[in-house]
């Protein structure tokens, strides 16, 4: 299987913590609409004291991609990493603090309606003495089917985490290839073919999560 693995956007230092973010926004097609704009600038979702003890002690760190749906009041209602830390918990912990505290004046649509819209950003954890952190490595899965299904629109991107034991223990689908039972095949495919984060990239603890991006192609495509 090939690696393959994706950049990062800092943001300014903090004083023990770093914290970046980046925001874009997408809205439906159609006459030019508002965009969201958060409440509070998106910095100030998180502070040094967020940063979990259980992490520290772990040394664990590193810089995560996340995007938000924020629904038409302009609230968050859901939260997908789009490139792992290296740590579920981490993961976890940040989707958990967006979701509580973004806030956001609603995309409106051309008519002034307010509509659904997401927000994608970077999030860094860092340790203060700690090596740059650095992504870590991906995974690029083919997966080879008799015929594509109906609805299949792109590779779906999954977030799988690994037990002490090296094996993968659980799948998400982080972005849907546009089919539900594809996206149930990609999960099943991660979990059996996956290999576990074998360097301790960023010098501290060993990553127990990677992004694997599956996709689909017919059998003799290539």
């Amino acid at each position: 299987m090939e690696r393959w693995g994706r950049g990062t956007t800092m943001g300014p230092v903090m004083l023990l913590f770093a914290i970046g973010f980046l925001q874009s926004t997408e809205v439906p097609k159609g006459p030019l609409a508002t965009p969201l704009k958060p409440k509070s600038p998106p910095g100030s979702w998180a502070t040094n004291d967020d940063y979990p003890s259980e992490a520290i002690r772990k040394e664990q760190y590193g810089t995560l991609h996340f995007t938000l749906t924020i629904d038409a009041t302009g609230r968050p209602d859901s939260c997908h990493i789009t490139w792992t830390s290296g740590f579920a918990e981490l993961d976890q912990y940040s989707c958990a603090i967006f979701l509580k505290r973004a806030k956001f004046y609603p995309a409106r649509d051309g008519a002034g309606k307010p509509i659904r819209a997401t927000f994608s950003s970077t999030f860094r954890w860092e340790i203060p003495g700690a090596p740059k952190a650095r992504d870590v490595p991906g995974i690029d899965l083919v997966v080879e089917v008799a015929k594509l299904p109906t609805g299949y629109a792109r590779p779906a991107l999954t977030r799988v985490h690994f037990a002490r034991s090296g094996k993968p223990d659980s799948c998400r689908v982080e972005a849907s290839s546009g089919n539900a039972a594809i996206d149930k095949v990609a999960c099943e495919q991660v979990m059996s073919q996956s290999p576990a984060p074998n360097e301790r990239i960023n010098g501290g603890g060993m990553p127990d999560t990677r992004m694997v991006q599956v996709t689909f192609e017919p059998t003799g495509a290539k």
